[in-house]
């Protein structure tokens, strides 16, 4: 109904050609902006490792996972009566671990160095950088120190530790020049679709056939946000090994984190989109009332 309504409007038989331009450059610059705006908030803002970070380690069923993996590790090659005891101690590690995301100052620690990292690959800093990261694995040692006292033998490690070991990466990709390259795309795609989403409004036909068109046009751009995030979030989780438990944990959580602002832009997308919908509807509708009153007071008696 709605589609038909803006089809058949007045705006897809005028003969002002600036109304048509700018129609079709709206739609080209919003489908631009609609791409670059969620990927601009997802990976050209802040620091998206340090999100994805945050994201698995406040994840119950990961840090879970990630205890298991750990218990694993530890006792490939222990005897059964080890086992038994790392058993028992799997619930009590998870524990710690769950103490240890709810502690506000670990999770800085563990944000800072992810921070460092990002900057260096970001920045493209040309020679070996160390990572100050052993208060985080003192803290992790600590706290398994106080499930077992023999996890305390590891501190003599990490005492010696000199840190996370960064190697620049000669032939990879400019992540600096390609970070620079989005904002600035997205900062002009957003300038020119609301330029040319206003300038359309101004030459259109009639304000309701220009509201029914930008705000159909917003709605498809954010169902597509919707879609095309779903697809690639299943995309993703499906090429995952099954019996691989802590990755089958992690990437799901690591792509919402980054998929994430997919899914806000395309709901916002949608809700302006009904918005502007409902709104050219409403104005047809009080344009007619106000024609078929004018036309009746102008009527002899």
């Amino acid at each position: 109904m709605i589609y038909r309504q803006c089809v058949g409007s007045r705006f897809f038989k005028a003969r002002r050609g600036p109304a048509a331009l700018f129609g079709v450059l709206f739609v080209l610059f919003a489908l631009v902006l609609s791409i670059t705006l969620p990927t601009w908030l997802s990976v050209g803002t802040g620091n998206p490792a340090g999100k994805t970070v945050t994201a698995l380690t406040k994840d119950k069923e990961f840090r879970d996972e990630a205890a298991r993996y750990f218990i694993e590790q530890l006792t490939e090659n222990a005897s059964s009566d080890e086992l038994a005891k790392f058993d028992e101690l799997e619930s009590t590690i998870t524990t710690k671990l769950d103490e240890l995301a709810a502690n506000d100052e670990f999770m800085a620690k563990v944000s800072d160095i992810s921070d460092e990292i990002y900057d260096f690959f970001v920045n493209g800093i040309d020679e070996t950088k160390i990572v100050e990261a052993k208060a985080v694995a003192q803290d992790v040692i600590a706290a398994l120190g106080e499930v077992d006292p023999e996890f305390k033998n590891l501190e003599k490690e990490v005492d010696d530790w000199k840190g996370l070991e960064l190697e620049p990466i000669d032939d990879g990709p400019d992540l600096k020049s390609i970070k620079d390259a989005l904002n600035t795309i997205f900062w002009v795609a957003l300038m020119l679709t609301l330029v040319t989403g206003l300038l359309y409004l101004v030459w259109a036909r009639s304000l309701r056939g220009g509201l029914l068109f930008l705000g159909i046009t917003t709605l498809v751009l954010g169902v597509i946000d919707l879609v095309a995030a779903g697809a690639v979030r299943s995309a993703v989780v499906s090429s995952i090994d099954d019996t691989d438990r802590l990755a089958s944990a992690a990437v799901p959580v690591a792509a919402d984190s980054l998929l994430g602002p997919f899914r806000t832009i395309g709901t916002l997308w949608v809700v302006i989109g009904v918005i502007a919908v409902v709104s050219g509807i409403v104005v047809g509708r009080r344009r007619r009332v106000t024609v078929a009153a004018e036309t009746v007071a102008s009527e002899p008696e």
